[in-house]
């Protein structure tokens, strides 16, 4: 017997024979999303009427607000792709006139340095960019799965 069967001052208990044993069973809810069950919505509304109203519109809020952020940083990127490709092609343009310039007027070594750099750097930049999407995406794909990303 153990201290707790013993004890008669407990309500729970007091109708239980000594060496009857007990068992608890405990039953959790989990609710996944932006919006509790129906259940406990229905206990908001008894409670304090129109909560579950509220609720549901506070989260449809929610969801129009992400998705709106959502589109506005697609369309940020997208900008900052194009502006990237644009001023990529100038720097692109303007280290070839300047390379080219430079040989015609007699300095062929100086023409050779500013191509051979100014292709370097953006062959350079193209690739770092791509490394860096490629491990953004790798940590979009973890935080989604759960899962480290295989290369």
């Amino acid at each position: 017997m153990n201290q707790i069967e013993r004890s008669n001052n407990n309500p729970a208990i007091s109708n239980h024979r000594p060496n009857q044993l007990r068992h608890t069973i405990s039953i959790a809810e989990i609710s996944a999303g932006p919006l509790p069950s129906p259940k406990v919505l229905k206990e908001y509304d008894q409670l304090l009427p129109g909560t579950a109203g509220k609720i549901v519109a506070m989260a449809e809020r929610q969801a129009n607000h992400r998705q709106l952020i959502e589109a506005r940083v697609v369309h940020a990127r997208t900008i900052n792709s194009r502006l990237g490709l644009i001023f990529g092609l100038v720097i692109g343009l303007a280290a070839l006139t300047a390379a080219t310039l430079a040989a015609f007027n007699g300095s062929a070594l100086v023409g050779s340095i500013i191509g051979v750099s100014g292709l370097a750097s953006l062959v350079g930049v193209f690739v770092y960019g791509s490394q860096q999407q490629r491990h953004e995406r790798q940590a979009r794909l973890q935080t989604l799965t759960h899962k480290t990303p295989q290369e």
